[in-house]
C-alpha cells in the first residue's frame, strides 16, 4: 500500500512513532519475496514472506488480500518473519477445484504451515481471517501454533433472539440471504457500498485514498466466490467451540466499527480459556490499516510473549 496510513495514525492520535521504524538501509532485506506452495487439490496458494526470526502469519478477511497487511507486515518485518497468505479467490489465488468453505480455507492454512515447517507461529486473523483460523486450530494439530490474534470479529456472525453479538446492523439469516443477492446480482454497486463500512465512519473524509485503494481491489473479486464463502460464513456458530481453543489469544478490536460492538469482544474474552483485549479508539472494523504503528506495537508485544525464547519487550 503507498498511502500514508503510518502517518495517518499518529496523527490521529497526535503523537508520533518511536518505535517499529525499520532503518532505511534495512530496507532492501525486508523487502517480500513472492512465493506460491502448491496445496492438496493442486491449487497454487500465494503468499508474502518478509523479514526473518520469530513468525507471524496474518490471514486476511473475507473480499480482502494479504495486500490489505502491506504496511503492517513492513513494519514487524523489522523484527519477526511475516507470512501474509492471498486465501483461495483472493486476491493472487485462484478459487481452486474443491468447494469454497471456511473449512477449505482451514485446512490450507494448515497445509501453509506444515509446508513452511513454521514452529510457535503467532496466527492473525482479521475478521473472516479469525473464523479460518478458529476453525484450523479445532480441525488440526495447533502445537505449532504459540497465539493468536484476533481482530474484530465474532465466533457467530448471525444475530438471533438469543445471539445479540454479531454484526452490529443486525444481520439475521433473512438478512443475510439477502445480501447474497445483492452480490451475485451487482458485485461492483455491492463492494461500492460495503467498502466504507470497513473503516471508521470519518476515515472517507480523512482519507479517501484508503478507501478508493480498498474498493478497487475488492471490486475485482468474483462474486459466485465471495458469495459462496459469506455463505459458509455466516452459516458457522462457534460460540460452544471456544472454551476449548486454549491457545493464548489477544483479542483487538476498533471502537468505532461498525462491524462489532465491544461487548462482542468482551464476550471472546471471557469465553476462551486464555485471552486479552485491546481496543482501537481510532479505528473501525481494521484497526491494522487505521491505526498501524499502534498495532504493530501490540502484536509484536504479545509475540514476544507468548512464543518460548523471545525477548520480552519493555
Amino acid at each position: 500500500m503507498q498511502y500514508a496510513t503510518k502517518r495517518a495514525s499518529s496523527e490521529a492520535r497526535g503523537e508520533k512513532s518511536a518505535v517499529l521504524q525499520p532503518d532505511p538501509h534495512q530496507l532492501a532485506s525486508l523487502a517480500p519475496r513472492h512465493e506460491q506452495i502448491e496445496l492438496g487439490d493442486g491449487t497454487r496458494l500465494h503468499y508474502a514472506d518478509h523479514g526473518s526470526g520469530m513468525p507471524v502469519l496474518l490471514v486476511h478477511g473475507w473480499a480482502a488480500s494479504g495486500a490489505f497487511f502491506d504496511d503492517l507486515a513492513a513494519m514487524l518485518a523489522a523484527d519477526m518473519r511475516v507470512i501474509v497468505p492471498d486465501l483461495r479467490a483472493h486476491g493472487d489465488t485462484a478459487c481452486g477445484q474443491s468447494t469454497l468453505t471456511i473449512d477449505r480455507l482451514a485446512d490450507d492454512m494448515a497445509e501453509l504451515i506444515a509446508a513452511l515447517e513454521l514452529d510457535s507461529v503467532v496466527v492473525l486473523g482479521w475478521s473472516m481471517g479469525a473464523m479460518v483460523l478458529w476453525r484450523m486450530l479445532l480441525r488440526h494439530d495447533h502445537r505449532a501454533v504459540a497465539g493468536m490474534v484476533v481482530e474484530d470479529m465474532s465466533p457467530r456472525v448471525l444475530n438471533s433472539e438469543d445471539w445479540p453479538l454479531g454484526m452490529s446492523n443486525g444481520l439475521d439469516v433473512q438478512a443475510s440471504a439477502r445480501a447474497v443477492r445483492a452480490m451475485r446480482s451487482d458485485w461492483t454497486a455491492y463492494a461500492e457500498a460495503f467498502t466504507p463500512r470497513i473503516f471508521s465512519r470519518d476515515r472517507l473524509h480523512r482519507d479517501p485514498e484508503m478507501i478508493a485503494w480498498s474498493r478497487d481491489r475488492i471490486k475485482t473479486l468474483d462474486s459466485d466466490a465471495m458469495a459462496a464463502l459469506w455463505s459458509s460464513m455466516t452459516a458457522l456458530d462457534l460460540r460452544s467451540d471456544l472454551p476449548a481453543i486454549k491457545t493464548p489469544t489477544l483479542v483487538i478490536y476498533g471502537e468505532r466499527s461498525d462491524a462489532y460492538g465491544p461487548e462482542t469482544s468482551r464476550y471472546l474474552v471471557e469465553t476462551l480459556p486464555n485471552a486479552s483485549k485491546k481496543g482501537f479508539a481510532h479505528s473501525g472494523h481494521a484497526p491494522h490499516m487505521e491505526e498501524t504503528e499502534e498495532f504493530a506495537r501490540a502484536v509484536l508485544n504479545f509475540a514476544r510473549l507468548v512464543q518460548p525464547g523471545s525477548k520480552h519487550s519493555d
